[in-house]
């Protein structure tokens, strides 16, 4: 795409041991009076940045899409479905397993069968698809993580069997993400259903649309789908070293750093240049079609294109819910703001305990083993 030769002055920043920027920043959020002009404000804003309000301008630049409707009922029976299996869980509770399944209420056999049917359109080779809601994904679901767990320990396992000096934690870190991520493939539409009836994340974009729409009177299928609905995007493999996030401020990309931040990328250290000159260019082709001011966005990039993952709220002040990783926004604000633009990736392990002391109890537990 561009000759690496003529990128030298591009700047480049290492990082190394950052203060961890990978909770979401709700805190911030929700600081101040809370007036009903400043909740809708809020709402607009965020349901501005799904999927669906940019995906028909931007088709040709991201992965193939479809979208299906939630219906109110569907909407309120995940919630029902995640809160007493995942928010009211007690440690007695067995784990749901790949093996035994998670239970779907026959209240959504449908959603599941109308997901199916997308997903013999998007994928009839059987590379199976992502699905989503057009806020956030349910990357957090707890019975994709099950499957994630069981693929790491069987891929660590035959690691350590090779005879081979046992892989650093920064390894094992990539491991289970790369399990992690293959464990949000789906195949069938009973799958879909089982991650979103599993993810907070999914539950809490639910019910926020439903606050929304019901705040002056009963909600129907229309409102719902205006505000939030169900997204099936085609498999494509990316590695997850070339998984970038952006951030726009007035319009303008100001900085950018590694999506998967708490590990180094071995593969990512010369390319680093390369790769910020193709993001810039591929934003300046898309950012007059983009209809807000300041976001987060994602990229994924490979040696023949940039694709646009997905945007994301972002202004620090109304709605600010996205991991901003090697960037802080306390420490980094006026860059952040005015640029110059800077891609920072990660050039130093991190020290083993900080990284483990820094990483979600779940996936500790896991790579504790």
């Amino acid at each position: 795409m561009i000759n690496p030769e003529s990128l030298s002055n591009v700047k480049l920043k290492k990082a190394t041991g950052e203060k961890d920027r990978s909770a979401p920043n709700y805190q911030l959020a929700l600081q101040g009076e809370v007036t009903q002009e400043k909740e809708a404000e809020r709402r607009d804003y965020l349901f501005s940045t799904g999927l669906d309000r940019w995906y028909s301008s931007l088709k040709d630049k991201t992965f193939k899409t479809e979208f299906l409707s939630i219906r109110p009922d569907e909407a309120r029976t995940i919630i029902q479905h995640w809160e007493r299996f995942f928010k009211e869980r007690t440690s007695n509770d067995p784990e749901p397993t790949p093996e035994t399944g998670l239970s779907i209420p026959i209240e959504l056999s449908d959603m599941a069968q109308r997901i199916e049917s997308v997903i013999n359109k998007l994928s009839p080779n059987g590379k199976g698809v992502f699905v989503k809601l057009s806020t956030r994904s349910p990357k957090d679901s707890h019975f994709a993580f099950m499957k994630a767990k069981r693929h790491y320990t069987s891929q660590l396992a035959t690691i350590r069997a090779e005879g081979s000096k046992g892989p650093s934690l920064n390894d094992k870190l990539i491991l289970l993400q790369e399990s992690v991520i293959n464990s949000l493939n789906v195949k069938t539409g009973e799958e879909a259903v089982q991650l979103l009836a599993s993810s907070t994340r999914v539950g809490e974009d639910l019910q926020y649309a439903l606050d929304t729409g019901e705040s002056s009177g009963p909600i129907d299928p229309l409102q719902l789908s205006e505000t939030c609905s169900l997204v099936l995007r085609e498999w494509v493999d990316i590695p997850l070293w070339a998984e970038f996030r952006g951030f726009v401020w007035g319009r303008e990309l100001t900085s950018i750093g590694q999506y998967n931040h708490p590990v180094v990328f071995p593969q990512l250290q010369s390319l680093v240049p390369l790769i910020q000159s193709d993001l810039e260019t591929f934003y300046d082709s898309i950012k007059a079609q983009i209809p807000i001011d300041r976001y987060i966005i994602d990229f994924a990039w490979t040696p023949e294109q940039v694709y646009l993952v997905e945007i994301n709220p972002f202004d620090g002040e109304i709605v600010f819910p996205a991991s901003t990783g090697l960037w802080d926004w306390e420490k980094d604000k006026e860059q952040m703001m005015k640029g110059p633009l800077e891609l920072r990736i990660r050039t130093i392990e991190q020290d083993p305990l900080l990284l483990r002391n820094t990483t979600d109890p779940m996936w500790r537990a896991v790579l504790d083993q």
